[in-house]
């Protein structure tokens, strides 16, 4: 059991548990001076995560592809979910944040892998 915890699944799984917990929270606003639309970069900021997480467990070639994929269910899932919480309303342009979010993510972890990967000097 040593190392469980270090489980690159265990953390997108509880990560993912975590985006549906705060979609359980009613009426959440964002923090901020109230920016129209700044929800957005909110969305896409959790959904990176999701994303980064999502190319450290994957580690496949098509990982950014299927983060892509990966963002769009969960987002589609967690907005369908948000509709049914006090004060929150399901917004298509925020399903289209998470997975750009999700898709950023995964690319980003994958340039910081190819990069810690290359000799720094040859």
């Amino acid at each position: 059991m040593t190392g469980s915890w270090r489980s690159p699944w265990l953390h997108l799984g509880l990560w993912i548990a975590l985006v549906f917990a705060v979609s359980s929270i009613p009426d959440l606003t964002p923090p901020g001076p109230g920016v129209p639309g700044i929800d957005k970069l909110f969305h896409a900021g959790e959904y990176a995560v999701l994303g980064w997480l999502w190319g450290r467990a994957r580690r496949s070639r098509w990982a950014v592809v299927q983060a892509a994929l990966l963002g769009a269910l969960v987002g589609g899932f967690d907005e369908l979910y948000q509709g049914n919480v006090a004060g929150r309303a399901r917004d298509l342009l925020d399903a289209g944040a998470d997975m750009l979010g999700a898709t950023l993510g995964c690319y980003a972890w994958s340039r910081w892998t190819r990069r810690r990967r290359k000799p720094i000097l040859s």
